[in-house]
């Protein structure tokens, strides 16, 4: 997926989870049940203040709290509003593959393009469960989804499961294999056997790895505890 191709996206969801927010306040997240829709507004012009914080400036960390812009008299929305618009634009202007901190595996500015792609996508099916909607998910990105959480986040956590873990798309390309070798944690896009597998569309992959759905819909093989605690892991 190009830059251009992920910043369209991640314009496009953004601008789905204001508007469903905005319709829905008071309305509660059923995956993040401490947000309701204005909570769930918040948090995005957080992240993408943050986000476009990071390139703008070419930070080597995260920004302090002086950096971001004061309160918006219009309200969390009209914030949510400023912030898309900022991220899209900063997003737009960077060079892909340049050299940029992050705090995960990617040390470049693919890292961000990616990342606010995904952040909106996950969001936007917060927005859709929070306003009772179904959600139409891309098998592409989803897998995506999948394979950021394990190559980017899961060698950045604590926790070593004590077993592999091997996942398959049954919808399109996508394999992985994920192992703890030594203390470092390791994932390959490949067919190998694992001490538990799971097996399942790109969308029902990505909804119970990033917590946003159950093991029902996977075909899951081995110790379902192993899966759980892969999955969790990534989170």
């Amino acid at each position: 997926m190009d830059a251009s191709f992920r910043l369209g996206r991640a314009y496009e969801d953004g601008q789905r989870i204001i508007e469903l927010a905005a319709a829905n306040p008071d309305a509660r997240v059923p995956n993040c049940p401490d947000w309701d829709g204005r909570a769930l507004a918040s948090h995005m012009a957080r992240v993408w203040h943050m986000l476009s914080l990071i390139v703008e400036h070419g930070l080597d960390g995260f920004p302090g709290r002086e950096l971001f812009p004061e309160t918006v008299a219009g309200g969390e929305f009209d914030a949510a509003r400023i912030a898309l618009e900022r991220v899209d634009t900063h997003m737009r202007a960077l060079v892909p593959g340049a050299p940029q901190w992050s705090w995960a595996t990617t040390q470049t500015t693919d890292y961000y393009i990616r990342r606010v792609h995904l952040e909106n996508l996950v969001h936007r099916i917060d927005a859709e469960q929070m306003a009772g909607l179904e959600s139409e998910i891309d098998g592409d990105e989803a897998a995506d989804a999948v394979d950021e959480r394990f190559v980017e986040f899961a060698p950045l956590r604590e926790g070593r499961p004590a077993g592999s873990l091997h996942l398959h798309r049954s919808d399109g390309a996508g394999e992985w294999t994920i192992k703890v070798d030594g203390d470092a944690i390791v994932t390959t896009r490949e067919h190998a056997k694992g001490d538990a597998a799971a097996r399942g569309t790109g969308a029902d992959l990505m909804l119970a790895v990033w917590g946003r759905g159950t093991l029902e819909p996977l075909e899951t093989f081995g110790d379902l505890n192993l899966i759980t605690e892969w999955f969790e892991l990534t989170r």
